[in-house]
């Protein structure tokens, strides 16, 4: 029987001498990687929030240069402006240039900030503008807004997003690495899918190692359909009175065929990649 007053033998502490430090060192690596991402996180998290500050009282100055112009948050509210932007805008050639540029300008924020209620802006420009010109203006405005949070989340965002969103982006990441070689036909079917998270991937879209460029060109195209539903309920706004009356079965039905529609080039091109792979194969076989 081992006396209990009798220390252990030279192996027994040597382990667990070598565990402790183990333990000590796992927990060592721990902490400092958690005070790195505090660092990190704190003058992050006050950069974008001066950015948005700043930004802010610069949209509100735009606002006030216009009288009784507000960001409007319903229907009846986007009766209201627009019929204030009409009366400003058919004044001068000035007039509707200032007005052209507050809005571009008030949009592009929105989406830079992924801030609820550009719906209300889409119907906005249907109703000032013709919706062919309204539905292209806008898809522009939002490719800019949305290349601009792209910025943002690769400069500011990237260890925050790692850090309370990284079970999204790994799903993500793998998603798109599948679909890498067929990249812009596979975000511009997400863009034109109507249920799509479009402010996720804005913010992803850098922590996925998605080019600018063919983010910004897929998100042009990709938002023509949604951006184009919403200018045709502008010029009849008249008749509407709330956003549901947009939302029609038939319409959600057809631009989810059209988003899969998009999808016919990518697979195309796979099936043509893989039958030329083949025939390569098979020719080299009866070379052989």
């Amino acid at each position: 029987m081992q006396n209990p007053f009798l220390l252990p033998r030279n192996g027994s502490i040597i382990k667990m001498q070598v565990d402790s430090g183990f333990n000590a060192t796992k927990k060592y690596k721990s902490a400092n990687k958690t005070n790195t991402v505090a660092v990190n996180f704190v003058p992050r998290m006050f950069l974008l929030f001066s950015c948005w500050f700043v930004s802010l009282l610069g949209v509100v100055s735009l606002v006030r240069t216009i009288p009784d112009l507000s960001l409007p948050t319903s229907i009846e509210a986007v009766k209201k402006q627009a019929i204030i932007l009409e009366t400003y805008s058919n004044g001068t050639w000035e007039g509707y240039i200032h007005m052209v540029a507050v809005f571009s300008i008030i949009y592009v924020w929105k989406q830079t900030f992924s801030i609820p209620g550009a719906i209300f802006l889409n119907i906005l420009a249907g109703a000032l503008y013709r919706p062919l010109t309204a539905t292209i203006l806008t898809s522009m405005l939002t490719a800019i807004g949305a290349s601009c949070a792209y910025l943002l989340s690769k400069f500011i965002g990237q260890p925050i997003m790692d850090q309370y969103l990284s079970d999204k982006l790994n799903l993500l990441r793998k998603q798109v690495d599948e679909h890498r070689d067929r990249l812009f036909f596979y975000l511009l079917f997400i863009r034109m899918f109507p249920l799509s998270p479009w402010w996720l991937l804005n913010l992803a879209a850098p922590l996925l190692y998605i080019p600018v460029r063919t983010f910004f060109v897929s998100l042009f195209f990709g938002s023509i359909p949604y951006n184009l539903a919403c200018c045709q309920a502008g010029d009849i706004l008249s008749e509407l009175t709330s956003t549901a009356d947009i939302w029609q079965p038939v319409l959600l039905l057809k631009m989810i065929m059209v988003s899969l529609l998009s999808l016919i080039p990518p697979l195309y091109s796979k099936k043509l990649k893989e039958w030329t792979e083949l025939r390569t194969k098979t020719g080299h076989d009866i070379i052989v």
